[in-house]
């Protein structure tokens, strides 16, 4: 056995150099890695080439290799475009390169794959500790195929050496793992930053500013107000003086919302039942789907309780519900679904709308981005704010022309209801 230590050595170090070279320099966000030209792409192909290029060649045939771990990680964290050329490279590679065995590796890989495919999609939403679970499930399952085939050929030499080589692979793949997520939650971190600086910008620019315009809005608003009520005004006079009420109206909105995000929250929160917070704000916007010609579905589960604030999830639901609105047609239809999974609370608000691009989706939420022509963006900032201190988590699906998808989850608490 340890005239293969040097062996063993090489296959881990081209692989996880590799990784760790890719955390250092070459990082990349999660929506980055699966893109066609993603750095990470490369980096697997190359782990893939260089550890199937020098198998560890153990009698009989049999050789040894890493190729498992950089299939395995092109689908759970490229996604499935990345994963099926990996998967096809070392397949097209194993037949150049020979030997017996192919329609075997061939079987094998191909029910990994379709294992893979299968949980690919909700990988992210796992817990750190099912995602562990998971990758070392698969890997023992190709393993534990390579085994029997050893069994029933009677190779039972070859055993020990099979568990020992198992068992190293399996800690190399574990490892690359916890980089991967490690490089994920610094990536997320930093936007957290990037996000919270931000806000801290717009919250001190709202203090100083907004109870100032504020002031002189106000008396503007009260002279035309007394400028109205004046009976030698012509209908003309009297248009004008509305509109410029109107856009004082307008302004007064923006300038709320600005202060929401400055004014700290003293209040404290407490348990309230969600599923009605939900019903009720879809209801106080009937009149305005009305207006619109827009139909509200929804499909909300009772008693789904959280901690929080009545004004401020009412707030976060009316802005999302708004927005909905205004980006569908004439006829138009928003979704609202709301229930509970195995840990978290789920609500899910979606729109046959205009839908956005991908430049528009990545800036969604952020301060003074909106896609709407009047819009300032401060809503969903908000939104966010909000949501994110109550412990929450908000991601937004949209495709251009077929609509957008607003996902809030909150972590399911325990609490008990009379």
């Amino acid at each position: 056995m340890f005239n293969y230590f040097g062996q063993f050595l090489y296959h881990v170090l081209i692989v996880l150099f590799p990784i760790f070279f890719y955390h250092l320099y070459l990082q990349e966000n999660h929506n980055g890695r699966k893109k066609t030209n993603a750095k990470f792409a490369l980096i697997v192909l190359f782990m893939l080439f260089c550890t199937m290029s020098y198998p560890i060649e153990y009698k009989n045939g049999y050789i040894y290799d890493f190729r498992v771990i950089p299939i395995m990680i092109s689908f759970l964290y490229a996604g499935l475009l990345q994963g099926t050329i990996t998967l096809s490279a070392m397949l097209i590679y194993r037949l150049i390169i020979g030997g017996p065995g192919f329609y075997i590796t061939f079987i094998n890989y191909f029910i990994l794959a379709f294992l893979l495919i299968l949980i690919y999609r909700k990988f992210d939403s796992f817990k750190f500790r099912t995602k562990m679970i998971l990758v070392s499930s698969l890997y023992w399952f190709i393993a534990c195929t390579r085994g029997i085939t050893l069994l029933k050929t009677g190779q039972f030499d070859q055993i020990p050496f099979m568990l020992t080589f198992g068992l190293i692979t399996w800690f190399t793949l574990i490892t690359i793992f916890f980089i991967i997520e490690n490089l994920d939650q610094q990536m997320r971190i930093q936007s957290q930053l990037q996000r919270a600086d931000k806000l801290n910008v717009i919250s001190q620019l709202a203090a100083s500013v907004a109870h100032e315009v504020r002031n002189p809005m106000t008396s503007v608003r009260g002279f035309l107000q007394l400028i109205r009520t004046d009976e030698n005004l012509d209908s003309k006079q009297r248009k004008y003086i509305d509109i410029s009420l109107k856009e004082l109206e307008h302004a007064q909105y923006i300038i709320n919302d600005y202060l929401s995000l400055a004014k700290p929250n003293d209040k404290n929160p407490a348990i309230i039942n969600l599923a009605e917070e939900i019903k009720s704000t879809i209801e106080l916007m009937t009149s305005y789907t009305n207006i619109n010609n827009v139909t509200i579905e929804s499909s909300i589960e009772n008693s789904l309780y959280i901690k929080g604030l009545k004004d401020e999830i009412k707030q976060v639901l009316v802005n999302i519900l708004k927005n909905g609105i205004e980006a569908v047609d004439q006829g138009g239809i928003i979704i609202v679904n709301a229930y509970t999974t195995e840990d978290e609370i789920v609500i899910d608000i979606s729109d046959n709308g205009h839908g956005m691009t991908k430049t528009q989706l990545k800036y969604i939420g952020t301060p003074f981005y909106s896609t709407k022509d009047k819009g300032t963006g401060v809503g969903l900032t908000v939104s966010y704010q909000i949501i994110h201190s109550m412990k929450g988590k908000i991601q937004v699906e949209s495709l251009e022309g077929k609509g957008t998808k607003f996902i809030i989850k909150f972590p399911l608490g325990n609490y008990y209801i009379n």
